[in-house]
């Protein structure tokens, strides 16, 4: 999913202070373990999130939790996203950082989601395959969901491929309703 405009500017300005410091890389480090801990403890998330906690208390928690840890440069930008009231976006952020940061190395990731394990060759296969169409690098992420009976689902980008016996059904089931219709 697209990061949302706010999100693209706090990690393009994330990026500028990391350019500016030679710090991409801490930078990345920190922002990934800052949502990792979102993502694992609803009780950060949630404190991160209310309104009524003022900006100094997030801010402290923020600086006590992290700071040893993380670059000055993504204190500082911590400390501007609780000025801005922005901490709830905090994961999406990361999301647009990461998006930022493919973009740049002319990355692109692609979800191969069948019914069963797929066979590791098909897999080589299927990257070549979306990264000739695509000139991208494709880091390719595979998922099992038994729904889909058969086949496999294939995202990037904008571009589903769903060649799943599932969806393949469902069309059918729907010409036979529509040919029966129209004999009616």
């Amino acid at each position: 999913m697209p990061a949302s405009t706010v999100a693209r500017v706090y990690a393009e300005t994330l990026l500028r202070f990391a350019e500016r410091e030679g710090a991409l890389d801490q930078a990345t480090e920190g922002l990934e373990a800052i949502d990792a801990a979102i993502a694992a403890d609803e009780k950060f998330a949630r404190f991160l999130g209310a309104p009524q906690i003022a900006a100094d208390d997030k801010r402290a928690l923020l600086h006590a939790a992290f700071e040893e840890r993380l670059h000055p440069a993504v204190m500082r930008f911590l400390d501007l996203v609780v000025a801005k009231h922005r901490e709830p976006q905090l994961p999406e952020i990361a999301a647009a950082w990461r998006d930022i940061l493919d973009r740049r190395a002319n990355r692109q990731g692609a979800f191969v989601t069948s019914a069963v394990a797929a066979d590791p060759a098909l897999l080589v296969r299927l990257r070549a395959a979306l990264e000739k169409a695509t000139g991208k690098t494709i880091a390719l992420e595979e998922r099992v969901d038994p729904r889909l009976l058969g086949g496999v689902v294939v995202r990037t980008g904008d571009l589903v491929m769903d060649a799943s016996l599932k969806t393949r059904l469902a069309t059918l089931r729907y010409r036979l309703r529509k040919a029966g219709r129209a004999r009616a």
